[in-house]
């Protein structure tokens, strides 16, 4: 499936990222977690240092937003994704 991503406030991914704020990946995956073992192989560790906290979730000073409209709040990393989502990451601010 396709996804889009965006990242929003997080200056600590510029280099990660090549410079991109957003764009879009295929994965074979269901879920935000699926999804983010993904970008952590294709990107490395320093994305998984910045978006997770020690216990492997999303820190919970990140907000992550499904399809422009939709915080979401607990058990984020179960989130069940669909083809043409967008999730925004957004650094505390």
């Amino acid at each position: 499936m396709d996804i889009h991503l965006k990242f929003n406030g997080m200056p600590i991914l510029y280099k990660t990222l090549k410079k991109k704020k957003e764009f879009s990946i295929n994965f074979s995956g269901k879920t935000l977690s699926d999804l983010i073992g993904v970008l952590v192989r294709k990107f490395g560790i320093s994305i998984k240092d910045a978006l997770l906290d020690d216990n492997g979730s999303i820190d919970m000073e990140i907000r992550v937003v499904l399809n422009e409209k939709e915080y979401l709040m607990e058990n984020r990393m179960e989130t069940i994704l669909n083809n043409g989502d967008t999730l925004t990451f957004m650094g505390a601010s």
